[in-house]
């Protein structure tokens, strides 16, 4: 009789739990069809109801975590994650996706914990290689960064966001020569692909090779996605370097436009009679960038000298020269205008005769622009005879 009981008390359970079950399982289909209609709280609705039918049904967890991401509501995204994380700790994806919350959150410990403990499970694990890769590159640890995203390439060689994120560590680096050969592989595998492209201007840059940077730049503007468009005017203003844009005759006191032995006196009326007289005058620069200002106003970086090449001519010698210094005296910047004034000084001869070759003069700055860039070596110096810099 006891027996009879028993096996009937078992046969109910059974049947209860098969009903449960089926109940779980009917729910989660459910779910999976409002996720698709992207109905995502009464998405939510069905996996709650398939967990409490079954607290052990992983995939409404996860599922359930999915449609509150789409809900924007990462905090309960979250706590879905850890309860199936609960029920199964090795389990890859959702760590990958808790971590991805992580990251977005800029908590890097946690993202960095989920992701290395998905590797110890599944060391051959991709996706979860990469994204610590470029957790890496944005905390800048970039050796480390490296380690991981060689792993990418080794486990993964014709996937070409490896070699992507690869050469943007390279160029974060400096290590500009390698970023070129991870990029060149990236784009190869990838037709249009913008970033790569965008980076590999980058890198080509760093290695001064401009002609290739402007090609990276030229096949950019032709892909006319949004995207490339966005990445060209990006690259088009870091490969810009500053120039000296014109002469301002109007401020300056100096005339480099007249020939071959002016008389000082042409320049300035206080060099008539006046033997062994010195004098002071001006040149005004026009920056098409805004300037480092330490730079620009070291009188170091300045230079003023008598033309002797091919572009120029040679500046014309007379028996009567005046001397004129190497250096300006001072410079002044106005970071508002990106005006340059160099002062530098003039002597007169002792018999008052002194003459000049204005033209042939040449001025010449050496220095950077506000975010370290040097000076473009096409217009970085100007005399009278082209009367434009050069």
């Amino acid at each position: 009789m006891a027996v009879e009981a028993a096996e009937k008390m078992f046969s109910a359970l059974l049947a209860q739990q098969t009903v449960r079950e089926s109940v779980a399982n009917s729910s989660l289909s459910s779910g999976v069809s409002l996720l698709q209609k992207k109905k995502y709280k009464e998405a939510v609705s069905s996996f709650q109801q398939s967990i409490a039918m079954k607290p052990d049904q992983v995939d409404a967890y996860n599922l359930m975590a999915s449609a509150y991401l789409q809900l924007d509501d990462k905090k309960k995204a979250t706590e879905a994650y850890k309860m199936s994380l609960r029920v199964d700790r090795t389990q890859v994806d959702p760590r990958i996706n808790l971590a991805n919350i992580y990251i977005d959150d800029k908590n890097y410990r946690e993202a960095e914990s989920q992701l290395k403990a998905a590797i110890l499970n599944d060391p051959a694990n991709t996706l979860a290689h990469y994204t610590l890769g470029n957790m890496y590159i944005q905390t800048d640890r970039l050796r480390e960064a490296e380690t991981e995203l060689k792993t990418v390439t080794r486990l993964s060689p014709r996937d070409a966001n490896g070699y992507y994120s690869l050469g943007v560590t390279y160029n974060k680096l400096g290590d500009y020569g390698n970023a070129v050969t991870q990029l060149t592989k990236a784009t190869s595998m990838k037709q249009d692909f913008a970033l790569a492209i965008y980076q590999l201007g980058l890198a080509y840059s760093g290695l001064d090779k401009k002609d290739l940077a402007q090609d990276q730049l030229t096949t950019l503007k032709g892909i006319k996605t949004s995207q490339a468009v966005d990445l060209a005017d990006q690259l088009s203003l870091s490969l810009a370097t500053p120039k000296i844009f014109s002469f301002n005759q109007a401020n300056s006191s100096f005339i480099p436009t007249f020939g071959p032995a002016t008389p000082l006196y042409m320049l300035d009326m206080s060099f008539l009679n006046a033997p062994n007289a010195s004098k002071d005058l001006t040149m005004q620069f026009q920056f098409d960038s805004t300037m480092d200002v330490a730079s620009v106003t070291n009188i170091a970086n300045w230079s003023i000298r008598r033309a002797a090449n091919a572009t120029t001519g040679s500046y014309v010698a007379s028996n009567n020269d005046a001397i004129i210094a190497p250096l300006p005296k001072s410079v002044m910047y106005d970071s508002t205008t990106k005006q340059a004034t160099l002062t530098f000084t003039i002597s007169q001869n002792s018999s008052g005769t002194g003459t000049i070759d204005p033209s042939h003069l040449v001025f010449k700055f050496s220095g950077k622009d506000i975010n370290g860039k040097l000076i473009d070596s096409s217009a970085d110096e100007f005399a009278g005879i082209i009367n434009e810099p050069f």
